[in-house]
């Protein structure tokens, strides 16, 4: 997720960080704003969708 996304919108960040969490879990944050999140259901791992992703990135840039 982390190279598709630098793929469709990197030259627009400045900064990629990631920081591993526990159990696979993370968050996806823009300037401190949680945009999306790996997050454990009791019989699933949801995933956020790369789509909602790139379209938070491109609502920031504007």
């Amino acid at each position: 997720m982390a190279g598709d996304t630098l793929n469709r919108r990197g030259d627009h960040i400045e900064s990629f960080r990631l920081i591993p969490g526990g159990h696979g879990k993370f968050d996806v944050r823009i300037n401190g704003e949680l945009v999306a999140e790996h997050r454990h259901e009791p019989d699933a791992h949801i995933f956020p969708d790369l789509q909602d992703l790139v379209k938070a990135i491109d609502e920031r840039l504007t």
